[in-house]
């Protein structure tokens, strides 16, 4: 692709392999309002509470035209044929960006984690996918941008990350190396320390690389986190995890699926993501 846009880490530009400046805080919003929903047209009112929120300056509208301007010019100065452009189309009520969704980095990702959920994948095409699709994240979505939406879509995105990375891990486990599984896991864990079913995968994975003990320890600091930090007990999968490890009973069957996982949206086959971004 001559064009990419990445959404995970800093909102960037991406033409023939090379960031671009992609302009101030502002326009990168008006950038990524746009590119959550590539090839579909967003209405005006929509860009402008993604940006601005919903009380919006009194300028917005103008502010919003003016950042759509400069955004369609991005690339003039690389491409003279103008395939470097980013092509903003004016529709009714509204604007699309004309871009194949596989050219945003976090439209390819849920496309290729609903295509890993599809039933009767074989264990290794999932495993496959799964793989291409974590390899996509850089970093925290839209990072740097401010407001009620861009953080709605840092916590969605965030969630299915982990969903995909504990789907993963389990797959792995199941046809691997489960102590190499474990590892990948605490490091997620380090990041979402209060998350169950990253907790949950790690057990798993620890017991069966024969380590029932650290999964036992693991179980027992993140119910100490949860008091603490949330005023909370682990959930009931967790428990009864927990309690076969104790019996010295293997978890049941396979694959193995987290308790706390996120259910995927009603636009999960199509790979549709902009009213998933858009709920509150």
């Amino acid at each position: 692709m001559v064009v990419r846009l990445c959404l995970s880490g800093p909102v960037e530009v991406v033409l023939r392999g090379r960031a671009m400046d992609a302009g101030p805080p502002q326009r990168r919003a008006v950038l990524a309002a746009l590119a959550v929903d590539a090839g579909r047209p967003v209405p005006v009112e929509a860009l402008i509470e993604r940006v601005w929120g919903t009380d919006p300056p009194q300028g917005a509208r103008r502010a919003l035209y003016a950042h759509i301007c400069r955004i369609r010019r991005l690339g003039e100065e690389q491409d003279t044929g103008g395939r470097g452009r980013l092509p903003v189309l004016r529709r009714p009520g509204g604007y699309q960006l004309d871009l194949d969704p596989d050219a945003v980095d976090l439209r390819r990702f849920h496309r290729l984690v609903a295509l890993a959920r599809v039933s009767g994948q074989p264990p290794d095409r999932q495993v496959a996918l799964l793989r291409e699709s974590l390899a996509l994240w850089r970093g925290e979505p839209l990072a740097g941008l401010r407001g009620a939406w861009p953080a709605r879509v840092r916590e969605a995105w965030r969630r299915r990350r982990v969903d995909a990375a504990v789907r993963l891990a389990d797959l792995e486990v199941h046809s691997g190396d489960p102590a190499a599984v474990a590892q990948q896991l605490r490091d997620l864990l380090d990041e979402h320390p209060t998350t169950e079913s990253v907790a949950e995968a790690l057990m798993h994975a620890l017991y069966m690389a024969g380590d029932g003990a650290e999964a036992l320890r693991c179980y027992a600091q993140l119910r100490h986190r949860l008091a603490e930090e949330l005023g909370a007990e682990p959930g009931h999968g967790l428990r009864e995890l927990h309690r076969r490890i104790l019996l010295g009973r293997p978890p049941r069957g396979g694959p193995y699926m987290p308790s706390a996982s996120v259910d995927p949206d009603t636009d999960a086959r199509t790979g549709s993501v902009g009213q998933f971004l858009l709920a509150d």
